[in-house]
């Protein structure tokens, strides 16, 4: 296992107890609700927006020790969009795991006897309020940074500012894709990228560099260097998850594969397809759009027309391209070790299978 694999799964290590050990929940009340505001942040994952941080502080000379509680609440925070866009999408596993939607409908249907209808909307009510106590949970981890106060300030005004109304405006975007009637354009699909991934991403290197240096603002050209390091790694961690959707394996994937055709978004792998595509195969693209199911059968014939169209080698070369930009845009930082795992996570997300 390479040297960023091993520091990646310490930051795990270290975020997943701190988030365990943290109070927050415990006087949330039902207790079907405190245990949902738990669990996505509770089910693992692969820690990356923790990673950022502390990696970013260690990259600015900080301790990236003093940077956990910012990473916890980043990570907090990526997972109240995760259960809110479950809902959003329909999608009712997470991680090979019920989505919390479906996981309180299950358990309120079997505690309070309710009908399938009735249980199914109490699942929704309750994820909604589960997710809105995460953003109420990740603000509280970040103001216990060890940090002045006026740099706390700083940082949950920026969380609002810029990061939630970005991140906000991109699932936005994605939404109204599926239900617009116009042309989507590739430029449309990559500001919704944006802001949808890139702005956690951002907002995670930015702030481990200010913890590192306790000054409140995010307007450096170093920080800005790191920030478009943040942007480009977070288009190839997107366009990476959308080739996963389809050429993924689903037990390694965790989710059912072709579920963006399945719900018609224009993602860059698709635009790609139907931009080169004939008129026949541009036909075959769309009557693959909105199925009921995608068998194995139909899958296969999704990854045959994307290999034909050329859309998989556009899409896996950007990748790549986007991978050396990334590490490009730290070749002006002195050289260290977490310059180094910085680089290997923007070289290894490029190859990931999960």
């Amino acid at each position: 296992m390479s040297d960023w694999k091993n520091a990646l799964r310490n930051v795990a290590e270290m975020t997943n107890e701190y988030i365990r050990r943290d109070d927050f929940p415990d006087g949330i009340e039902p207790d079907l609700l405190r245990d949902a505001v738990r669990a996505y942040p509770m089910m693992g994952g692969k820690r990356l927006r923790p990673a950022l941080v502390m990696w970013s502080c260690g990259l600015f000379g900080g301790d990236p020790a003093m940077a956990l509680p910012a990473a916890a609440s980043v990570e907090i925070y990526h997972n109240w969009t995760l259960v809110h866009d479950d809902i959003i999408d329909c999608d009712d596993m997470r991680r090979n795991q019920p989505a919390t939607h479906a996981d309180l409908a299950a358990k309120a249907r079997t505690r309070y006897s309710l009908k399938q209808e009735t249980a199914a909307k109490f699942g929704t009510d309750f994820a909604i309020l589960a997710g809105d106590l995460q953003q109420a949970w990740s603000a509280n981890c970040m103001l216990k940074t060890d940090r002045d106060p006026r740099l706390l300030v700083f940082l949950l005004r920026k969380m609002q500012e810029e990061l939630g109304r970005d991140l906000i405006s991109g699932e936005a975007l994605d939404v109204a894709f599926e239900v617009r009637n116009d042309t989507i354009t590739e430029a449309e699909v990559r500001t919704m990228i944006e802001g949808k991934t890139g702005a956690l991403f951002r907002f995670c290197v930015k702030t481990g560099a200010v913890i590192a240096t306790n000054t409140p603002g995010f307007d450096t050209p170093e920080i800005q260097k790191i920030a478009t390091y943040a942007g480009e790694l977070a288009m190839a961690f997107q366009l990476r998850d959308d080739w996963l959707g389809i050429f993924g394996e689903l037990e390694k994937f965790g989710k059912p594969l072709c579920s963006d055709f399945q719900e018609g978004k224009p993602t860059l792998l698709y635009l790609a397809a139907y931009k080169n595509a004939s008129p026949e195969e541009k036909e075959q693209l769309t009557s693959l759009l909105h199925r009921e199911s995608y068998p194995p059968e139909t899958v296969e014939e999704i990854r045959t027309l994307l290999r034909k169209t050329g859309a998989e080698d556009a899409i896996l070369d950007e990748i790549r391209t986007r991978s050396r930009n990334a590490a490009e845009c730290l070749q002006g930082f002195p050289a260290s070790v977490y310059r180094d795992l910085l680089a290997g996570l923007a070289e290894g997300l490029t190859v990931r299978t999960v």
